[in-house]
């Protein structure tokens, strides 16, 4: 009878610590250690089925960013890509790019007359405590799949009020190159020591806003900073030019 009673209790206690655990409120905002570089790595896989002509893209890229400054809670950030690989399969032609190796192939070398602007110079935005992006600033010459929406999510929108295990909020972007935007729902599902770790659903609406696509996956925030250290994303495109399905991981 005493040792079912200490179980008993037990599992009262068990069920009231991870009931307060789930109520507990979290504050999430940018908070970057001031000229501290983080180096990350993304690699993004994109298939492109255009009128029945296929193109398979795999991109592995290496960066840096470093908070440059602080003024009003906006945070100025440098961005410097450390080396930039890419591997394309189009019509059954393969054809490849390493930053590495320039000159390795004419396809390299017309890709680095680009892509090299990225090794030689800086991006420039700036970072808001709610994980807004803006103000952002590419090297001259530089085109799709590198226009300014590409870092406009580079961190995640934060929610303006504090927010529980469960609670979720929503952001809205739209890229002026392609008339897309996206509507997402992100929700908070873990906080430990590793971080913050928040689920992502999307829906993606072309220049008529009708819905052409859909998002998800999940972001990990770093504990200290807020900002985004892991991602996961898939993302798939249906419209009438073009069938797009994207995979996207970072860390």
């Amino acid at each position: 009878m005493k040792k079912l009673r200490i179980a008993s209790l037990m599992a009262v206690f068990v069920f009231l610590v991870i009931s307060a655990s789930a109520q507990k409120k979290y504050t999430l905002r940018v908070n970057p250690d001031s000229g501290k570089k983080i180096s990350q790595n993304l690699v993004m896989t994109m298939d492109i089925d255009a009128a029945g002509q296929k193109m398979v893209t795999d991109l592995n890229m290496g960066f840096d960013i470093t908070n440059t400054t602080k003024k009003d809670n906006i945070f100025a950030f440098d961005l410097r890509y450390t080396g930039i690989n890419m591997k394309m399969n189009m019509a059954g032609m393969d054809m490849s790019y390493d930053s590495k190796n320039p000159e390795a192939n004419e396809f390299s070398k017309q890709m680095h007359a680009t892509l090299g602007k990225l090794l030689e110079n800086s991006i420039s935005f700036n970072v808001d405590q709610l994980g807004k992006s803006s103000d952002i600033k590419l090297p001259e010459g530089i085109n799709i799949p590198f226009d300014k929406s590409m870092f406009e999510n580079i961190s995640t929108v934060l929610p303006e009020q504090p927010v529980k295990i469960g609670d979720s909020w929503t952001s809205k972007t739209e890229s002026d190159d392609s008339g897309i935007s996206v509507e997402s729902k992100m929700t908070l599902i873990e906080a430990n020591e590793l971080g913050y770790k928040v689920n992502v659903e999307g829906k993606m609406f072309g220049p008529d806003a009708n819905q052409v696509g859909n998002v998800q996956g999940f972001y990990v925030l770093d504990k200290k900073t807020c900002l985004t250290k892991i991602t996961e994303m898939t993302s798939a495109v249906d419209m009438p030019e073009a069938k797009i399905t994207t995979t996207l991981k970072s860390q």
